[in-house]
C-alpha cells in the first residue's frame, strides 16, 4: 500500500509543471458536476410549481378520478410555496450553458494534460535508454523495452490526471447529491449511508487482485511483442528451417495467456461493480419504501420527493465510477512501476573530466580482466590482457569464436568497463575521459551495419547537427560509394529504408565506411567488416577501407586471415588470452597457433581479394 502511494504521488508530481492548467481543468470538471446536481435540485421547484398551478386552475373531478386524486394527495401533498414561472426555465437554461462550457473545458484540458505528461514520460524513458549501459541490453530484450515506452507509458495516464479527473468529477457529484439528500430529508439520507462500509471493503479487496492482474498483463504483452519481433524479424530463418508450427505454438501460448488475463481482469471488475450496484439497488428499493411512508405522513412535498429520488438515482453513476476507479488506477500504477523502474535504471557511469577535441591514438591495455557478470565466480571473457598499440599502427585480432576479440574491442570506447586493470588512451585512463569526448575519438565499421530509416546523406553525416553536403560527397567518393548513390532514384536524398533494406550488403558497408570517414576519428575499429560480402563487393570495400585506415590507429577483427596479412601486427586470441603476437611472416615462421589457423584456412579458402 505504501509503495502504491509513493508511485501515485510520483506520478501526480509529473503534472506539477502544468499546475495552473491542472487547477483550471479540475475546476471546470467540478463545476460541470455541480451543475448536474443543481439541475436535479430544480426538479423540486418544477414539480411543486406545476402542482400548485394545477391545483389552482384544475376543474373539480368526480368519480374514479376523484379517488385517484385522493391517493396522490395522500402520498404527495401539495407544496404551499409559489415561484415565478419564468425563473425556473431561465435557471435551467443558465445551468445548461454553464454545463456545456465547463464540460468542454474539463474534457479538453484532461486530454491535453494526459497526452502532454505521457509525452514527457516517453521523453524521459528515451533519454534514459540512450544512456543505459550495454549490460542492460544484454539482459533485456528490445521488444520488452519497446513495450514499456509504447504501451506502459500510455497506461500510466490512467493513473494520473484521468483518475484525478474522475475523482473530482464524481466526488463533487456524489457530495452534491448527498448534500441535496440531507437538505431534503435527514433521516432518509442517513438510511442511504448504511451500505458505504461494505462498499469500501469490496473496493479494497478487488483492487489488490486487479493490481496483480495488471502487472501480469503487462508482462504478457511484453512477451507477445517479443515473440512477434523474433518471428517477423527472423522470418527467413523460420521459413528455411520449417519453424512455422513452432512459432505458431509460441504465439498461441502468449495469445492465450493474454486472453486469460484479460478475462480474469474483466471478471474481477464485473464482480466488483456488480456487487456494489446490487448493494445500491437494495438501498434504493428500501429508500423508496420509506420515502413513500414519509410522503404519506406529509414530511416531504411532492417536489422534494421527486428531487430526492432523482438525486438518489443520479448518484448511482458517480458512485459506480468511483468504485470502478480502482481498476484503471491499479492498471496505471502497475504501468507506472514499469515506467519509473526504467527511468530509474542506473545509466552509464561518466565520472571523467578530460575533454580533448582529438587524441593521437596511443592505446595501452594493462593487465585487463573482464567478465560480463558482476558475480566474482563468473567465467572471465578476458584474462590478463597486456597490449600496447602505437598511434597510426594497424593491429589485427584473430582467433576462433569466443576468443574475446569483440569483447576487447567493446572495452576501448567503454561499451563495458574493465573488471580489473586499466586501458590508457594517450597515457590517460579511458575512465578519466568524458564519455562523449572519449567516443568522439573512435569510428566503428562492423559486419552488421546499422543504417537508419533516413536519407543516404543523413546516414553518412550521422551525428552531425549541421551536415556539410560537399563533405558528404567527398567521403562517399573516398568510400567508393558515390557512383551507386548517384544512380539511386533521388541520389543522396534517397531513403535508405529500415536498416538499409533498399541497399545491397556491399553498398551498406561502403556507406558505413563513408560515415566513418565523415567522422574523421583518430582510432578506427573494424569488426568483421568484409566477412559477409561476395568477392566483388569485398574488393570494393577493401579498397575503401585502405583509404579509411590511412594515418589512423586501426584495430581489425578478421576471420579471413588473407585480408589482414599486411597488418603491422597480428595478435592471436584464444580463450580470452593473448597467445601470440607478431607480423604475418614472423608468426608463420614461429609455426604456432597462427600458422595452424592460416594453414587450416588456406586449405579451404579461395584466393584472397586484396589484403589490408
Amino acid at each position: 500500500m505504501q509503495q502504491s502511494r509513493r508511485l501515485f504521488f510520483r506520478l501526480v508530481s509529473q503534472f506539477r509543471r502544468y499546475g495552473a492548467i491542472v487547477a483550471a481543468t479540475l475546476l471546470a470538471v467540478g463545476v460541470a458536476s455541480a451543475t448536474d446536481v443543481l439541475l436535479i435540485r430544480q426538479l423540486q421547484n418544477v414539480v411543486d410549481a406545476m402542482r400548485s398551478t394545477a391545483t389552482e386552475h384544475a376543474a373539480p373531478v368526480t368519480g374514479m378520478m376523484a379517488t385517484l386524486q385522493g391517493w396522490v394527495d395522500r402520498f404527495l401533498p401539495a407544496h404551499a410555496g409559489q415561484t415565478e414561472l419564468w425563473v425556473i426555465p431561465a435557471t435551467i437554461l443558465g445551468l445548461a450553458v454553464m454545463r456545456m462550457v465547463s464540460s468542454f473545458a474539463g474534457d479538453y484540458g484532461s486530454v491535453w494534460l494526459s497526452s502532454r505528461v505521457q509525452a514527457d514520460l516517453r521523453e524521459q524513458m528515451f533519454a534514459t535508454i540512450m544512456r543505459l549501459p550495454s549490460r542492460f541490453f544484454d539482459t533485456t530484450t528490445t521488444s520488452v523495452t519497446q513495450s514499456r515506452v509504447a504501451f506502459d507509458a500510455s497506461q500510466v495516464s490512467q493513473a494520473g490526471l484521468n483518475v484525478l479527473n474522475v475523482m473530482v468529477r464524481d466526488s463533487v457529484a456524489t457530495i452534491g447529491y448527498l448534500v441535496l439528500l440531507f437538505s431534503i430529508d435527514v433521516k432518509l439520507a442517513i438510511f442511504c449511508m448504511a451500505s458505504l462500509p461494505i462498499v469500501a471493503l469490496v473496493v479494497t479487496l478487488a483492487g489488490r487482485r486487479m493490481r496483480h492482474l495488471s502487472k501480469s498483463a503487462q508482462q504478457a504483452v511484453g512477451e507477445l511483442t517479443s515473440v512477434l519481433d523474433e518471428s517477423i524479424g527472423g522470418q527467413r530463418v523460420v521459413k528455411i528451417f520449417g519453424g512455422q508450427q513452432y512459432e505458431k505454438k509460441r504465439f498461441l501460448r502468449v495469445v492465450k495467456l493474454n486472453r486469460q488475463l484479460a478475462v480474469k481482469h474483466a471478471s474481477t471488475s464485473a464482480v466488483n461493480s456488480g456487487f456494489i450496484m446490487m448493494l445500491v439497488g437494495i438501498t434504493l428499493s428500501s429508500v423508496i419504501y420509506f420515502a413513500m411512508l414519509r410522503a404519506q405522513s406529509g414530511a416531504i412535498t411532492p417536489g422534494a420527493f421527486v428531487a430526492f429520488m432523482g438525486a438518489l438515482m443520479a448518484m448511482q453513476s458517480p458512485i459506480k465510477n468511483l468504485t470502478k476507479i480502482n481498476e484503471p488506477l491499479q492498471r496505471g500504477l502497475a504501468a507506472a512501476e514499469s515506467v519509473f523502474t526504467l527511468i530509474d535504471t542506473p545509466v552509464e557511469p561518466d565520472p571523467g573530466t578530460q575533454t580533448p577535441a582529438t587524441v593521437q591514438g596511443n592505446l595501452s591495455l594493462q593487465n585487463v580482466n573482464f567478465r560480463y557478470s558482476d558475480d566474482p565466480d563468473a567465467p572471465t571473457a578476458l584474462n590478463n590482457i597486456v597490449l600496447d598499440i602505437a598511434a597510426g599502427e594497424t593491429v589485427a585480432l584473430v582467433g576462433g569464436s569466443g576468443g574475446g576479440k569483440t569483447t576487447l574491442l567493446g572495452l576501448l570506447p567503454r561499451f563495458y568497463d574493465v573488471s580489473s586493470g586499466r586501458i590508457l588512451l594517450d597515457g590517460v585512463d579511458v575512465r578519466d575521459y568524458e564519455l562523449l569526448a572519449l567516443r568522439r575519438q573512435f569510428a566503428l565499421v562492423s559486419q552488421d551495419v546499422i543504417l537508419f530509416n533516413d536519407t543516404v546523406a543523413a546516414n553518412i553525416a550521422y551525428g552531425d547537427p549541421t551536415p556539410d553536403q560537399a563533405r558528404i560527397e567527398s567521403c562517399a567518393r573516398a568510400a567508393y560509394a558515390h557512383d551507386f548513390i548517384e544512380q539511386l532514384p533521388q541520389g543522396y536524398a534517397t531513403p535508405a529504408g529500415q536498416n538499409g533494406s533498399r541497399l545491397s550488403g556491399g553498398q551498406r558497408q561502403r556507406l558505413a565506411i563513408a560515415r566513418a570517414l565523415y567522422k574523421d576519428a583518430p582510432i578506427l575499429l573494424l569488426d568483421e567488416a568484409t566477412s559477409a560480402l561476395d568477392t566483388e563487393s569485398e574488393r570494393q570495400v577493401q579498397a575503401a577501407l585502405e583509404v579509411l585506415m590511412r594515418d589512423r590507429t586501426t584495430i581489425v577483427i578478421a576471420h579471413r586471415l588473407s585480408t589482414i596479412e599486411s597488418a603491422d601486427r597480428i595478435v592471436v586470441m584464444q580463450g580470452g588470452q593473448l597467445v601470440e603476437s607478431g607480423t604475418h611472416a614472423a608468426l608463420l615462421e614461429r609455426n604456432g597457433a597462427y600458422a595452424r589457423l592460416h594453414a587450416s584456412q588456406l586449405s579451404r579458402e579461395p584466393a584472397a581479394p586484396r589484403s589490408v
